[in-house]
């Protein structure tokens, strides 16, 4: 199991948002990838969407506070995009290289989810089964990333570690773990 601690691209001029930590742990067993995220600190001030129905995929889910990873083989340009919402909704998008290729994931059926808000707080967990798209015995390097909308609109872009000049998450640099 490793810990992460996100670190946001550019703050947001409040001091609601100023306060916000996100923290977690990610672990790979049996081709099985756990992350959890913790996000505390300044919750009142974001604009989190609640459960409305049953979970389920849905495009564009990082215009708003989403919780992603990017999922790549290393030394290969091809990668996978993970995105969850807080009330559920998910989706998963293949790459070739860069930023080029991008195509849903149908291979991935589901993708069993956690989400608790509590006080000044939210838990995220999410489970993804990589049998279906990775091997088990190749190595990954993972990015790991948050969108966050503030009840004022704005959005803040948080990840392991930031390349460039604007916020990129596609960018192989900011996949920071090896797992």
């Amino acid at each position: 199991m490793q810990i992460f601690s996100l670190q946001r691209f550019d703050p947001v001029p409040d001091t609601a948002s100023l306060r916000v930590a996100i923290t977690g742990t990610a672990r790979r067993r049996d081709n099985i990838l756990s992350l959890d995220y913790l996000v505390t600190g300044g919750f009142g001030g974001l604009a989190v969407p609640e459960a409305r129905g049953p979970c389920r995929r849905r495009h564009e889910l990082w215009r708003h506070t989403c919780f992603e990873c990017f999922i790549a083989i290393q030394e290969a340009e091809e990668y996978w995009e993970v995105n969850l919402a807080p009330n559920g909704d998910w989706n998963v998008y293949h790459f070739d290289r860069y930023r080029t290729g991008m195509a849903e994931v149908t291979a991935i059926s589901r993708l069993p989810s956690m989400i608790d808000t509590d006080g000044d707080g939210i838990r995220v967990g999410m489970t993804i089964d990589l049998s279906p798209i990775i091997r088990e015995e190749v190595a990954l390097e993972v990015g790991i990333t948050a969108v966050l909308e503030h009840r004022h609109g704005a959005l803040s872009y948080w990840a392991l570690r930031h390349r460039g000049t604007k916020a990129d998450f596609h960018h192989r640099a900011g996949f920071g773990l090896a797992l």
